[in-house]
């Protein structure tokens, strides 16, 4: 597999190798290991179209890792890419605000059910305000999250290890200072413990800090933990942060807030609502959202910002092109009155039904979990290189082993990509390193 591989994807090695002195990719040594050192190098592509990109080396590949989940109608789609082009052609500079931007902002208010919007240029950045407003309107100074969740990278979550007496963040990743770890709590998702920990703690957290789904484990949906948080969180003056940067938009266009009947007092957004471009989104109440830039007030009377600001900035928050792809977005999804986003959810559905039948019935260690079109593949130990036989055989899955489906994934691809999928098993099977159930 391994001289298959470098073979077919010649042009990809010879590029990480050209640039790794100048270059520094992370995900260039992600899973590193010196017996498959061969083997670690991220794809580069400079061609997509639907649900399929091309490699350098002009191979053709199913795509499932579609942007980190950012692409929901398919690459290159035509609606998207024209409003782009237009918009283009009108203005890209920034300074003064695009009229596009308040536009977006009443749009998702009246989706998400909010009163408040803010933007910004990723979902790291989103979830960043979002905590810092938090604090800075409790006046409270800790917050909880929970393990197995993703915030991005800003470095309070930065880690998955906590005391085991206090359940306080433990610093486990070069750069991350226990310092700045000092005000993070860190708990199993879901546990009882977190509960009681919050209640006995009520007059110090500030905020907590949830992926409703988590994308790293998405067969786990603790809707009546979330409810009961919500309930816990609304009587402690606690903020309940929702962070829907890969559900929202996704699963439905009111989020994991309107699938599970739970309002939180702030939401971050990303990935699908900006079309493929870079934006990051904090909505929610106007009791947090108003430290932004001091509350709602009138030209012609006595009114002002009655609220002490906190402080929030960014060349690129409201980019022009990123506005205007992010409405369209918008456009497309209402115009299809949810049919479109149930259509992949159901087609994701039975795609993973159907693998698991076959896992099971042939390969039972190996599995599929989902929520909505967000899929992950289980390979414990060795089941692990089916990555490798999958991106020889034509099926794209990034470092990170979150994969999804789009609008551009049609019945007919899916056949395609079961095919890969069952191939790869067998060819695993043949090579001794999984094996087929006896």
């Amino acid at each position: 597999m391994i001289h298959k591989l470098s073979q077919k994807n010649l042009l990809s090695k010879k590029h990480t190798q050209r640039y790794r002195q100048c270059f520094a990719l992370n995900r260039n040594v992600a899973g590193f290991n010196i017996l498959k050192k061969e083997l670690i190098y991220t794809l580069v592509s400079d061609k997509s179209d639907g649900a399929f990109i091309w490699d350098i080396d002009n191979n053709k590949y199913i795509d499932l890792t579609m942007g980190f989940g950012s692409i929901l109608f398919g690459h290159n789609y035509t609606p998207i890419r024209k409003e782009i082009e237009t918009q283009l052609a009108k203005s890209w500079s920034v300074g003064p605000i695009s009229p596009l931007a308040g536009k977006l902002a009443e749009k998702i208010t009246a989706i998400t059910k909010t009163e408040r919007v803010a933007f910004f240029n990723s979902g790291t950045e989103a979830v960043m305000v979002a905590v810092r407003i938090a604090k800075a309107v409790t006046k409270k100074k800790y917050v909880v999250f929970f393990k197995g969740a993703y915030h991005g990278t800003f470095d309070p979550l930065l880690t998955l290890k906590k005391n085991p007496q206090t359940n306080m963040a433990q610093e486990s990743i070069p750069g991350i200072t226990q310092s700045i770890l000092n005000e993070s709590y860190i708990f199993d998702y879901g546990s009882e413990e977190s509960l009681n920990f919050i209640k006995k703690n009520k007059d110090h957290i500030a905020a907590v800090l949830v992926e409703p789904v988590q994308s790293r484990n998405p067969s786990f949906q603790p809707v009546s933990f979330l409810k009961e948080l919500r309930s816990v969180t609304e009587q402690s003056d606690i903020a309940l942060i929702f962070d829907e940067v890969i559900t929202g938009f996704r699963i439905d266009i009111g989020g994991c807030q309107k699938l599970f009947n739970i309002l939180a007092d702030i939401v971050t957004y990303g990935k699908v609502i900006g079309g493929g471009l870079p934006i990051g989104i904090v909505a929610g109440k106007s009791k947090f959202l108003d430290v932004i830039d001091g509350g709602a007030w009138q030209y012609g009377d006595q009114s002002f910002p009655e609220v002490k600001s906190t402080f929030v900035a960014g060349t690129f928050c409201h980019h022009p092109l990123a506005m205007a792809a992010s409405l369209k977005t918008l456009e497309i999804l209402e115009s299809s009155n949810g049919e479109l986003l149930q259509e992949i959810n159901l087609r994701t559905a039975y795609f993973c039904t159907r693998m698991n039948e076959f896992f099971k019935e042939n390969y039972p260690k190996l599995s599929m979990v989902h929520f909505g079109s967000l899929f992950r593949f289980v390979t414990p130990g060795r089941y692990k290189e089916l990555y490798s036989q999958l991106l020889l055989n034509g099926v794209y899955v990034w470092e990170g082993r979150n994969c999804f489906l789009s609008a551009a994934h049609t019945e007919e691809i899916i056949t395609s990509l079961e095919d890969k999928i069952k191939l790869s098993c067998r060819q695993l099977a043949e090579q001794g390193i999984i094996k087929l159930k006896e």
